[in-house]
């Protein structure tokens, strides 16, 4: 968690930012005086209630920045807990109690405002908000608009909205720049590495002036050029998101809190998915068949979502801390549906027939297997950076989805960039009755020349 101090002479201000690095968001809580507001607050509320029972002064207000696509939000249920208001962006047609507020609109705390202001681009009815001193803009909480060094992206409610979008972005983000004085705070939701992000900085917080000087909606000399840039920037993004915004707008229920029960047969498991959060290592040296890996990782959550049929039930395999690890990752997209883990020391128990294996190489070895196939599951806009000659390109998402295509004709080499995604795509098939080889390195020491990708 990072503590800004954004006091001035009379009153006391502090930003606290909490991340979540399972999703590359940073959430606030804002504490002004003597009262707080909170800002894109997810599901695992015990962080959040363990900041304001710190700083212990009453909630007043939580907020949304937007109707979230890559988590499920539990601002609505912070804000019940504390008898705050909880308040949406105008015409945001959630179907639960909350308050709308509108561009220019204001509430108060600590004898401050905070100051809505319309900012669509992300999403149409994206709202940032200005806190404001008596002396002016102190810093704004710019959702998924104006990032660090980034803007978020424009495509996620669809290809027919998204040339708006960008366009929306583009004044959005000009707006913010021109109506706040240059050492405003800037402190988005979204962070690098995000999906909803179109690149950014490894800083989580900016200023006014510093965005001046490499925000890419404020760098570009018109809307056609940043528009393009964008869309070409945008790699593609899970499928889960799609059941995100329909969730944000319903009620939810709350996550689950008892503890996962320990499965000790075959029969417990039914008709689980076995997910092995195991390192890979571990994995590939005796796993049950069938099973999936997704190595703990703030990355696993993400892909499990990616990949897996959604909110199908899941068993997990790891160790207690591991486990209950990816469950949060996992609640904080709505996938609840975990209904008991596997001890590692007891994976032999749930295979019968003999624990199977995977084979690990790294990119010196490929060279000596070149006659194998390969492929390539990186994302389409990492192939222009060259690929292995011959390699096949198809995303991780397209292997999870028909993995028995690529494994009726024997052995194929998977890679990736450094190994994460392959040994994902590797279990897939290996699931579907194929013997993949994954490739444990990282890219830059593959020792031949790259190729241009075909177009």
């Amino acid at each position: 968690m990072v503590i800004l101090d954004i006091s001035t002479a009379d009153v006391s201000a502090f930003v606290h930012q909490i991340p979540t690095r399972s999703l590359s968001d940073q959430s606030y809580i804002v504490v002004v005086g003597n009262e707080a507001v909170a800002i894109d607050i997810q599901r695992d509320l015990d962080r959040f209630e363990g900041v304001l029972a710190e700083v212990d002064v009453p909630l007043v207000a939580v907020f949304e920045t937007h109707i979230h696509n890559d988590y499920v939000s539990g601002g609505r249920r912070f804000a019940d807990l504390h008898d705050a208001a909880y308040v949406l962006p105008a015409n945001s047609d959630a179907q639960y109690r909350h308050d709308r507020i509108a561009d220019g609109e204001t509430i108060e705390v600590g004898g401050w405002v905070v100051r809505a202001m319309h900012t669509p681009g992300h999403t149409f009815n994206h709202m940032s908000y200005v806190l404001e001193s008596p002396d002016g803009s102190v810093a704004i909480f710019s959702g998924g608009s104006m990032l660090v060094g980034a803007v978020g992206r424009s495509d996620l409610s669809g290809p027919d909205h998204t040339k708006e979008l960008l366009a929306s972005q583009f004044a959005s983000v000009n707006r913010i720049a021109n109506e706040l004085p240059d050492p405003s705070l800037v402190a988005p939701t979204h962070g690098a590495g995000s999906f909803c992000a179109s690149g950014g900085s490894a800083d989580s917080t900016s200023t006014i002036s510093q965005e001046k000087l490499r925000n890419p909606a404020l760098l570009a000399p018109s809307v056609e050029v940043f528009s393009m840039a964008q869309s070409m920037s945008m790699k593609m993004y899970p499928s889960y998101y799609r059941h995100m915004a329909p969730a944000n707008l319903d009620t939810i229920d709350d996550p689950p809190t008892a503890d996962l029960s320990v499965l000790t047969s075959v029969e417990d498991v039914e008709d689980a998915t076995i997910v092995d959060i195991r390192p890979f290592a571990e994995y590939a040296s005796g796993h049950i068949p069938g099973s999936l890996s997704f190595e703990v990782s703030n990355d696993a959550a993400v892909y499990i979502g990616w990949t897996l049929e959604w909110d199908s039930s899941l068993v997990l395999v790891g160790s207690v801390e591991h486990t209950e690890t990816i469950r949060t990752h996992l609640v904080r997209i709505g996938w609840d549906n975990v209904v008991g883990r596997i001890r590692p020391e007891d994976v032999a128990r749930f295979a019968s027939g003999g624990l199977a294996t995977i084979r690990t190489i790294d990119f010196r070895e490929l060279s000596d297997m070149m006659p194998l196939p390969v492929l390539d599951v990186r994302d389409p806009l990492e192939y222009e950076s060259g690929v292995v000659p011959g390699a096949d390109l198809v995303h991780l998402s397209g292997v999870a989805a028909r993995p028995e295509l690529f494994a009726d004709d024997g052995p194929v080499v998977v890679h990736c960039a450094s190994g994460y995604r392959a040994s994902i795509a590797a279990s897939f098939i290996a699931a579907a009755g194929g013997s993949p080889i994954v490739v444990v390195d990282s890219i830059a020491n593959f020792e031949g020349t790259m190729a241009k990708p075909a177009v």
